[in-house]
């Protein structure tokens, strides 16, 4: 068989292992299945300035109208459902199994449903739900979020800059959790002066619908400590799982994602990058899946890169960064599980500050609020070298 590249998965992984491969002279058979009829889309931008109405959806597209045509044969409209390592082929979910000499798992995440009746909450994860939620998010409407996480805490701002009462429900002790106590307590206190209503150390146990339509009001959402909360409209946020199903029974390890070395390689002939992949990381010394636009972004260059006999790893800094209405928050590194935040730097005056975790004695990120040329400035300081190990933060 000559040589087919098959990408499932056009997301923003996706599509730049598809744009990346042809960059770097690829002119061989490729395939992208896209489960989704619209273009290639940034999804990051659906929980606020989308939601908000200050973007058209082509304003979100990642590539031009027909680019992707150019590049690659593409299944709109299409998921996969199955697949088999050792005949090398994918079953979409229309009968249809394409051959491939290589493949390529960008498949994503699929979010987590509330416990209750099906239907009675929405997500937030395609264009689609955008679409339909913010035509629900009208001033006055009564808006449950439950989960306190970087989805959860976004939409929050949106919605109450559009007029509605919303209400936070956030299992952790704070929100944001994921950035430890400090900056999550505090994104607490500000959507709090803003207005919601932000309840911590709780859990949705059910939601309540006495109708029938995907999302429509009103409903009861009853928390783990018996509390209930009318609402019109109940966004589910509580976070989300790999989308694997389609590879069980091939042998894959499909631990915590589908799991891939340094280089993205699950198995001979098999990458996996994107929010689905479990990759190595060197300079991390373990192995993480991080559901980062940017990081996928690099994760797609190293795969397109290895397909053609470069043999990379993946060994940069990871970077992401959370608009939380008129705050940003902008971090390097991995905030690992037990570490320790120091805040440095602070400025009431101009609502600004940074910080650095630790773990072990170790920097393992740094964080910026309001000022994200400190957090580069940080990231060059502590994170750049070899050993940052006994740095520490230069004072300004």
């Amino acid at each position: 068989m000559k040589r087919h590249i098959l990408v499932v998965g056009a997301s923003a992984a996706g599509t730049a292992v598809v744009q990346h491969l042809r960059r770097l002279g690829y002119d061989g058979a490729l395939t992208l299945v896209g489960a989704e009829h619209h273009p290639p889309y940034d999804r990051p931008p659906l929980s606020k300035r989308f939601l908000a109405g200050e973007l058209r959806p082509e304003q979100l597209w990642l590539t031009g109208a027909g680019d992707l045509d150019r590049l690659a044969t593409v299944h709109r409209g299409r998921r996969a459902v199955a697949a088999d390592l050792a005949a090398r082929t994918v079953t979409l979910d229309d009968g249809t199994v394409l051959d491939h000499t290589d493949l390529v798992v960008a498949t994503g995440v699929t979010p987590s449903a509330l416990p209750g009746r099906p239907g009675a909450a929405v997500t937030l994860k395609t264009l689609d739900d955008a679409r339909a939620f913010a035509a629900r998010l009208t001033a006055g409407r009564r808006l449950v979020i439950a989960g306190g996480g970087f989805l959860g805490t976004e939409t929050a701002w949106t919605a109450l800059a559009l007029g509605c009462e919303v209400t936070l429900v956030a299992r952790a002790a704070h929100p944001l959790p994921a950035l430890g106590g400090h900056v999550g307590a505090l994104v607490g206190e500000r959507l709090r002066a803003a207005g919601a209503t932000v309840l911590t150390g709780r859990a949705v146990s059910a939601v309540h619908a006495r109708h029938t339509g995907p999302g429509e009001g009103p409903v009861t959402v009853e928390l783990d400590d018996g509390t209930r909360l009318p609402a019109d409209t109940v966004l589910s946020a509580i976070g989300s799982a790999p989308a694997t199903d389609w590879l069980a029974g091939t042998g894959l390890d499909l631990t915590d994602g589908v799991r891939c070395d340094a280089g993205g390689a699950a198995a001979p002939g098999v990458h996996a990058c994107g929010d689905v992949a479990s990759w190595y990381l060197p300079r991390h010394g373990g192995r993480l899946r991080l559901e980062h636009r940017m990081h996928a972004g690099e994760q797609a260059r190293v795969v397109a890169a290895n397909l053609l006999g470069d043999a990379q790893v993946l060994d940069s800094v990871p970077f992401f960064w959370t608009d939380q209405g008129p705050h940003k928050i902008v971090v390097h590194g991995v905030p690992a599980p037990g570490a320790r935040f120091a805040p440095h730097d602070p400025d009431p005056g101009r609502d600004r500050f940074t910080g650095v975790y630790r773990k072990d004695g170790r920097v393992t990120a740094v964080l910026a609020w309001n000022a994200p040329k400190d957090a580069l400035r940080l990231r060059r300081e502590l994170l750049a070298g070899p050993d940052p190990a006994d740095r520490v933060p230069a004072r300004r």
